[in-house]
């Protein structure tokens, strides 16, 4: 009976230190003959990062580690954070989307740089869940973090001590009613300021709690829960620190560090600036509609953006059309209120207070996509004018003939310069196959539809063709070929996925497994689909080159004929090396 090729003996294929330069020549000059070489952005929640403690973080040794690789293999040049504000828990579900747009969370904190080795051990040993992220590990009130924190604060030095008074006075606006209602929470037992007493659920209304009463009530706060508001301060700071690192060590190998705006507001925000908000008015998704006709409300949203303008490099503006056409829902009843781009204008303005006027607005990425009943970006078949002079975000999770690729967005009247392309983003549902999608894209790769009729080609297509955006992005998942937390469109995103320590030998094992993102894959795919792999021979053979090095496709294939040859060679050596040890014996007397 002739049995054919059973198993590969798995010789796992890394880039040599050797090879690591040509191929990323290979990779920039590739990327630039196809029009690839605007953003390269990974989206990403730092707390995915691998780590020990529960929650990783770009500002230690396991995040410059990561940087590094996705530097390597993928010429990332920018760094798409997912929302950074306070986790909360929601029943069994933790975390989920933080309405927290101006703080920092716990998460963000990298602990290592402030405590001793002995006391980081103490939270790497609390954290028993190895496989996903463990939040409570450094969230919940009575964890080791939490423990050894105040610890810290408890016994600062001068130094610190002094540095944490200078945060304190420069960011007291922000911070000080956050931090009270820190406190409230606690006092009155209960998150939701609508369950309070008259006089702390209006604290910070003028029309019903009088100036008096209110600093009369704060220092009645502060007797109870000094110790309490004071450490709220702290793990800012320490948060802001810890930030500020990661943004530095990325920028230092050329990556830029994007947050991500959310649309809404915590409960703390709306509580400390009530006229801000239309009263009993939603935008959707339970969050508070910001009066953008009052002088308050504008005057919030500049606080917000000038927050996320100094923190990074850019940022994403979450739901960004609900600036453009706001949709307030009050009784049930929905109507939009519509500003073009009045406010967008506003949020522009804003940066460029904090960046210059000679920043580069494209480095500000919006949302605007949603249904046609909200806001439709195009008047007949034109791009509104101040849509298209912005950068838009785009994902493939619904591809047609005129929609959902590079190519047809550029049919569609948008420059190569004005959108970032991606297969998915952090709201995506899991890519699965399609035939009608299949069917569109191997139309645009020249690749017959029977080579794209399983679950990981399909996949591997949607990623070649957003390959060749000019500005394109990938989620995390999708580039390492794991599998992932995130759920079916309408529930609660959790981001629990956690990147393996040994995430190099796990993206190659992926690799080879026809999973994950092969930047060689998708050059190759669309060198041949536009020619270039006529006109760039030379360049093309290294693209195959390092396709097949990542791939493995030279690795020796076991079958019934060549086992017999491998265990053979196996005899031949061992016994070899049997001999010379009993003649090194044999020299010095030894018996063996």
């Amino acid at each position: 009976m002739q049995i054919n090729s059973i198993s590969s003996l798995n010789f796992q294929r890394k880039l040599k230190p050797s090879e690591e330069k040509e191929y990323s020549d290979t990779l920039k000059q590739a990327k630039e003959k196809l029009g690839n070489n605007g953003k390269s952005t990974l989206i990403i929640p730092s707390s995915s990062l691998p780590n020990k403690i529960g929650v990783g973080n770009f500002a230690n040794k396991e995040g410059e580690n990561f940087s590094n690789f996705i530097k390597k293999y993928w010429d990332i040049n920018e760094i798409q954070l997912l929302p950074i504000g306070q986790y909360h828990f929601h029943g069994k579900d933790v975390p989920f989307y933080s309405g927290s747009s101006m703080d920092l969370g716990n998460h963000i904190i990298n602990i290592e740089d402030f405590v001793s080795k002995d006391e980081l051990e103490k939270i790497i040993k609390a954290n028993n869940l190895k496989d996903e992220v463990n939040f409570k590990n450094i969230i919940e009130k009575n964890s080791i973090q939490e423990i050894v924190l105040k610890n810290l604060y408890n016994n600062l030095d001068i130094s610190m001590q002094k540095d944490f008074e200078i945060f304190k006075k420069n960011n007291a606006e922000i911070l000080e009613p956050k931090a009270l209602y820190q406190a409230l929470k606690e006092i009155n037992n209960n998150y939701n300021y609508n369950n309070w007493n008259e006089i702390d659920k209006n604290l910070f209304n003028p029309d019903i709690v009088k100036i008096t009463e209110r600093e009369k009530r704060i220092k009645e706060i502060y007797s109870q829960k000094s110790k309490e508001i004071d450490f709220y301060k702290f793990k800012q700071f320490l948060a802001e620190k810890s930030l500020s690192k990661s943004k530095a060590n990325l920028n230092l190998k050329g990556i830029k560090l994007n947050g991500d705006m959310p649309c809404g507001f915590s409960y703390d925000e709306v509580w400390a600036n009530p006229k801000a908000f239309i009263k009993d008015a939603s935008i959707g998704w339970n969050l508070p509609a910001l009066d953008l006709d009052s002088i308050e409300g504008k005057e919030l949203l500049r606080k917000k953006v000038n927050i996320y303008a100094q923190r990074f490099d850019g940022f994403r503006v979450d739901a960004a059309w609900s600036y453009i056409s706001q949709p307030i829902i009050k009784d049930g009843v929905k109507n939009n209120k519509y500003y073009e781009e009045e406010i967008l204008s506003l949020i522009e303005d804003e940066v460029k207070k904090v960046k210059g006027n000679n920043y580069n607005l494209n480095n500000i990425s919006y949302e605007f996509i949603t249904s046609p009943d909200n806001f439709n970006i195009f008047e007949g078949n034109q791009i509104k004018p101040f849509i298209k002079k912005r950068m838009n975000i785009f994902t493939s999770d619904y591809i047609k003939e005129d929609w959902g690729t590079n190519s047809s967005f550029l049919k569609r009247g948008f420059t190569k310069n004005n959108f970032i392309l991606g297969a998915t983003n952090q709201d995506s549902i899991k890519m699965n196959f399609n035939s009608e999608e299949s069917k569109i894209l191997g139309k645009l790769l020249n690749i017959p539809p029977e080579k794209i009729n399983s679950n990981n080609e399909y996949i591997k297509s949607r990623l070649a063709e957003n390959y060749s955006a000019y500005n394109n992005m990938i989620y995390f998942t999708d580039a390492l070929g794991l599998e992932d937390s995130r759920i079916q469109h309408g529930s609660l995103n959790s981001y629990k996925t956690i990147i393996p320590y040994n995430f190099e030998e796990e993206y190659i094992n992926s690799i080879e497994k026809n999973k994950g993102f092969n930047p060689m894959d998708a050059l190759e795919k669309n060198f041949k689909a536009k020619g270039l792999d006529k006109s760039e021979k030379e360049l093309y053979k290294k693209i195959v080159k390092y396709r097949d090095i990542l791939e493995n496709r030279h690795s020796i294939k076991t079958s019934y004929k060549t086992i017999p040859i491998i265990l053979g060679s196996l005899g031949i050596l061992a016994y070899g090396i049997y001999l010379y040890l009993n003649k090194q014996k044999s020299s010095k007397n030894i018996e063996p």
